[in-house]
């Protein structure tokens, strides 16, 4: 929300139609404030599907491959096991945990479960969880990915010039020297890009 407040202080007030952001905006709240934006927010590796699925390969079983289903708010995993909710912390995270039995006898056992104390597998997300899984689709998309991907040609390649620089984090404290500091790293940069006009 800080974000959209200031892009839209910096346009004149004029709202985003479209948006792509890294994977540190993938969150259940900034889903929700993004609800009007057409956005493209990179997902966590966990959340997004493995290039071999789960059945054609012997890797790990992350949560992609697991199926939310928004009307009982369940999960589903590839053995046929059901992880309802169990828990919420007070933070807002959400915890589903399939039953011990269930996860002893499945044939997916050493791929799925982690706990040294036999305890089912466990999943756990935020309560916007539904959005989590349409910025899932989106993104695995065609037109969403070749959306996204601009960001490599527009975004990325200002940051890394910068790090060439030889700026690698600020050495002042405080908001007002932090953005003095930056402004003139980012000037350094301009000054450097102007001659080769």
């Amino acid at each position: 929300t800080p974000a959209l407040e200031a892009l839209n202080a910096a346009t004149g007030g004029r709202q985003a139609d479209k948006l792509s952001a890294d994977n540190g905006y993938m969150s259940g709240a900034n889903l929700a404030a993004l609800e009007d934006v057409d956005a493209y927010i990179a997902t966590d590796r966990g959340e997004k599907p493995a290039p071999t699925g789960w059945d054609a390969s012997t890797r790990k079983l992350v949560k992609a491959d697991f199926i939310y289903h928004p009307e009982t708010d369940h999960f589903s995993c590839p053995g046929g096991a059901v992880l309802p909710l169990k828990h919420r912390s007070r933070n807002g995270r959400q915890f589903y945990q399939a039953a011990p039995a269930d996860c002893a006898a499945c044939s997916f056992r050493e791929r799925c479960c982690q706990s040294a104390k036999g305890e089912g597998r466990t999943i756990s997300t935020d309560d916007k969880e539904p959005l989590r899984q349409q910025m899932n689709n989106k993104m695995a998309s065609e037109t969403g990915w070749a959306i996204y991907k601009n960001r490599k040609h527009i975004v990325e390649p200002v940051f890394g010039q910068i790090k060439n620089l030889g700026f690698g984090g600020f050495s002042v404290r405080g908001h007002a020297k932090v953005a003095g500091e930056f402004s003139l790293m980012c000037a350094a940069h301009n000054l450097k890009k102007w001659p080769r006009r």
